[in-house]
Formats: structure tokens, C-alpha cells, sequence
């Protein structure tokens, strides 16, 4: 079985110069965990999970803060967040392009739903976007590949 069979070609996506609020109404609307982020002409940019937002409390540089984190020189407390002051134009002032993952794993349409487990499997994601000749093509979780597994076995119709 090819991902093209089990992918959902219906993706909802966001732009890279989307803001904050844009981005949050789709998690909020679709109640996904994760978007791809693409140009134009539907290029992928990168990922955004609904974790990224987390990304405006940090003071520095996210590569910088978990390096820091690794060692005994930073302990941050998880509610330390909770009485951070934000700006009011936060939600305008933050893109997407500001908190989005860039190192994308993707899988081409033509590959197997095999393929993509074992892509999932070794970059330990669950889910991801799906290309045709670089282009955005539709997206594959998990749980798509195990519906489809059901499927061929008769548990579920």
C-alpha cells in the first residue's frame, strides 16, 4: 500500500509570515497538533506544533536555552512561565517563521506506508508531511497507517 491510498490530501496549513494569533485561531479551529508551514507554492518551510508557542517565553535563543537546560548552571521552573509578562502586541508581533521547526522529515507519495513507519520509527515522529516532486501533497500519522493495517486484516471496514 502506497501513502498516496491512506494520506489525508486535505491538509490545513499556515504561512511562514503568519502571526501568533493567525496561527493559534487554526490550532484552535482544526484542533491539531501540528501544521506545516508553507510558501507560495506550497514548498514546505518547516513544521509548527502547538508546543512551538511556547517558544515566546523563552529570554534566548532556543538552541541556546536547551543547551543551558542540560546543564547546573540554568533551572527554570515550568511556572516561572505562568507569571512572565508579555507584550500586548505579542500576538501580532510573533510568525510563525519566529517559532517553527525548519528540519522536516517528509516522505514522498510514492513511497510505501512500510517506508513511512520506518521513517517515523527513526526520527521518532508520528506524523508527517507528504511530497510530490517537493510539493506539498497531503500529510500521514500514524494512526493513518494503522486504520490501514486494520483495513487489510478485516478488524474494521
Amino acid at each position: 500500500m502506497l501513502v498516496k491510498d491512506v494520506m489525508s490530501k486535505e491538509v490545513v496549513t499556515v504561512g511562514e509570515n503568519d502571526n501568533l494569533v493567525e496561527l493559534i485561531a487554526k490550532f484552535r479551529k482544526y484542533n491539531f497538533h501540528i501544521l506545516p508551514v508553507i510558501d507560495e507554492n506550497k514548498n514546505i518551510l518547516g513544521i509548527v506544533e502547538y508546543e512551538d508557542i511556547m517558544k515566546v517565553f523563552l529570554p534566548h535563543n532556543p538552541l541556546l536555552e536547551k543547551l543551558l537546560k542540560s546543564t547546573h548552571l540554568h533551572n527554570v521552573e515550568e511556572e516561572d512561565i505562568l507569571e512572565a509578562e508579555l507584550p500586548e502586541d505579542l500576538g501580532t508581533s510573533v510568525n510563525v517563521s519566529d517559532i517553527m521547526n525548519t528540519h522536516v522529515i517528509t516522505i514522498g507519495d510514492d513511497k510505501t506506508i512500510s517506508d513511512a513507519r520506518k521513517l517515523m520509527k527513526l526520527h521518532d515522529v508520528e506524523r508527517m508531511p507528504v511530497t510530490n516532486d517537493g510539493i506539498l501533497a497531503g500529510f500521514i500519522t500514524l494512526f493513518d497507517i494503522i486504520i490501514e493495517l486494520f483495513k487489510e486484516r478485516n478488524i474494521i471496514k
